[in-house]
């Protein structure tokens, strides 16, 4: 690409970073035992709204094309970075309304076959973009769906092929897709802002690093932590203004802890919509593939800066540790200007009603686990579980798991966390490493089913399940007993520490086969990732 595209790109905003007069040599431990060159992008740069994916309807309905090709793109100096990018742009976004007709083409211009995956959106199997559905390279397809009633929320795309997933994810393809309610409980003059958080990591020549053993295991975290393609950008709003940020977690492995110096947060969504009301939090895990809601209400002071936090979270990492991984980590930074004190903004007490789901006809087990050498990492009780991959129903009761080895010291050597490929490792569900094709459950359209999901590792794993959002109806404490939630949501990904139990309520209303898998991208390429079969 020459330079005056670039420039013209830059202008339309398809160019996203802003390229750097310089960057620094610096040693930066990558969990690799190497020197990496690590680039500098600026910060507290204005924060860029996601560039919107132009809608070639003339009515009130939704058709674009989507085209994903290699693109150059300019982030540190002299040399083009090769981003695999979703029509130039890094973290796009396509904006509908609920009940809308959706119609997207997309053309793959990659080496590798591709999908694209709507996460979080309630539509016909034939077009969620699962691994089983491929597109082949330099080929096109066109999804068309409905965007359902009550599918209002944040939700977002990204690629599904099995094999190249973390390749694709890697290389920074992932878009914003955010379904408008017909009417919005929130006041239209609530400022409110999309947020899209991603990471990269670059080698010494400023392309896109390949994966090493640590990645394998751990699940991908890059160096260079990004929000909208940008470095710590800044978002200056007059003093007293309360505003609306929503995020997505579009990163491979890493956990955002988030947190607010010097101001509260109040929860007011989350992957699928609205809570019924608010939830004060002094901080928040949003794990990958969940979206958050938060309302913010800055300072009545003027020249006041406030920060939002990436603080430390330990998912028990194997192996040398990044730079990062236990240090707070600023995402954005938020100030207060000079303008006049911003007027107070009447919000409502109840935004939605949440019914509960009734009790449960299908009762399903389903454990995460996983296998390494030297470690004795899976449960004993996993020759009961093959059984239920046959696709029967389970018992409600829990399944038997015996001793796991000690696994307080994951110390791996430097050589070992630079090599490439793929290590000897598994991760399963119920025993099982992924098979396309293979079905682990089957079950009914409209039938009321119970999962209750086991984390039998001993690292964190983010659940996510294709085709319908859940309710976390209990939670096993430490000291085994099950508790109900602290609040009522809507959820399509859910945290589970290691040893952890929830018990999940979901009902599926299209027929197909749908995914199940960790959404740390890196476990489910290893196999952590499942189906069941919707009839």
């Amino acid at each position: 690409m020459k330079r005056r595209d670039f420039m013209r790109l830059g202008a339309l905003g398809l160019l996203t970073l802003t390229p750097l007069t310089t960057f620094a040599m610096s040693k930066h431990h990558q969990g690799s035992g190497t020197n990496l060159m690590v680039r500098q992008l600026p910060e507290h740069l204005p924060l860029r709204q996601l560039p919107e994916i132009e809608n070639f309807s003339s009515g009130t309905d939704f058709k674009t094309r989507l085209t994903l090709a290699p693109t150059p793109v300019e982030l540190t100096g002299p040399e083009h970075t090769e981003l695999w990018l979703y029509n130039n742009q890094i973290t796009p976004l396509i904006q509908v309304t609920e009940g809308d007709s959706v119609e997207i083409q997309v053309d793959n211009h990659l080496h590798q076959p591709t999908t694209v995956h709507w996460h979080g959106l309630k539509i016909p199997n034939s077009e969620d973009g699962g691994p089983h559905d491929l597109i082949a390279p330099h080929q096109s397809r066109t999804y068309r769906f409905q965007v359902k009633q009550g599918n209002a929320g944040l939700h977002w795309f990204h690629p599904h092929p099995h094999d190249y997933l973390a390749d694709q994810i890697a290389h920074s393809m992932a878009g914003a897709f955010l379904v408008k309610p017909y009417q919005d409980p929130l006041p239209a003059d609530l400022p409110a802002y999309l947020l899209m958080v991603t990471d990269l990591r670059l080698d010494s020549q400023g392309q896109v690093a390949p994966h090493t053993h640590v990645d394998w295991m751990n699940g991908r975290e890059g160096d260079i932590l990004l929000v909208n393609g940008q470095r710590n950008p800044k978002l200056e709003l007059a003093p007293g203004s309360t505003l609306r940020l929503r995020m997505i977690n579009a990163c491979a492995g890493r956990y955002l802890r988030l947190a607010l110096d010097k101001l509260p947060m109040q929860l007011i969504g989350t992957d699928g919509g609205y809570l019924e009301q608010p939830v004060d939090l002094d901080e928040l895990l949003l794990v990958p593939g969940q979206r958050c809601d938060l309302l913010i209400k800055l300072s009545d002071e003027p020249n006041q800066s406030f920060v939002l936090q990436k603080r430390p979270y330990d998912r028990d990492w194997m192996g040398p540790k990044p730079a990062h991984y236990l240090t707070t980590e600023t995402l954005m930074t938020l100030a207060t200007n000079t303008a006049t004190l911003a007027p107070a903004i009447a919000l409502p007490q109840r935004l939605t009603e949440i019914e509960p789901l009734a009790e449960a006809q299908v009762h399903r087990q389903v454990e995460l686990s996983e296998i390494m050498p030297g470690h004795v990492m899976s449960s004993t009780g996993q020759d009961s579980a093959r059984h239920e991959s046959a696709g029967h129903e389970s018992n409600a009761g829990h399944q038997g798991h015996g001793n796991h080895g000690n696994h307080g010291n994951h110390a791996e050597s430097g050589s070992a966390a630079m090599m490439t490929g793929r290590p000897p490792i598994a991760f399963l569900i119920n025993g099982e490493s992924f098979t396309p094709g293979q079905i682990m459950f089957t079950g009914k359209v409209g039938q009321i089913e119970e999962w209750e999901v086991f984390n039998n590792s001993h690292m964190d794993h983010p659940f996510h399940i294709h085709g319908t959002h859940f309710q976390v109806v209990a939670e096993q404490s430490e000291e085994g007993e099950w508790q109900p939630p602290a609040y009522r949501a809507w959820l399509d990904t859910v945290n589970l520490k290691p040893k952890q139990r929830l018990k999940l309520r979901l009902v599926f209303d299209e027929a197909g086969e749908w995914m199940f898998h960790c959404h740390i991208i890196e476990h489910e390429e290893m196999g952590m990732m499942a189906s069941i079969l919707v009839q």
